[in-house]
């Protein structure tokens, strides 16, 4: 069960980086219903196989959010880095048209 869980929060991650919130929800959502049923077919009571669902749905979704908070600070820095290659490369001819 915690390889399991391991794998749906990498799987999380890597989703936050590529796929819609809504698409992402309703793979979370089924991927906990699919994870409850498991743990009561299990032999788990009906509450501790919600509780186990709801707690795989919550582990997703810090996933997904910690993977959309890497993939936009990645995105920004590259972008600023595009930016200043190209103002410094800017700066670099003006420089050479007044000398």
């Amino acid at each position: 069960m915690l390889i399991t869980t391991v794998v749906a929060v990498a799987i999380s991650i890597a989703a936050g980086a590529s796929i819609r919130a809504w698409a992402f929800a309703i793979f979370a959502f089924l991927v906990a219903i699919g994870f409850g049923s498991v743990a009561f077919a299990n032999g788990s009571s009906v509450i501790a196989a919600i509780l186990s669902g709801f707690a795989i749905l919550v582990l997703m979704e810090i996933g997904y959010l910690a993977g959309v908070f890497v993939s936009g600070l990645l995105r920004r820095s590259a972008r600023l880095r595009q930016n200043n290659s190209v103002a410094d490369n800017v700066a670099t001819t003006s420089e050479r048209q007044q000398g």
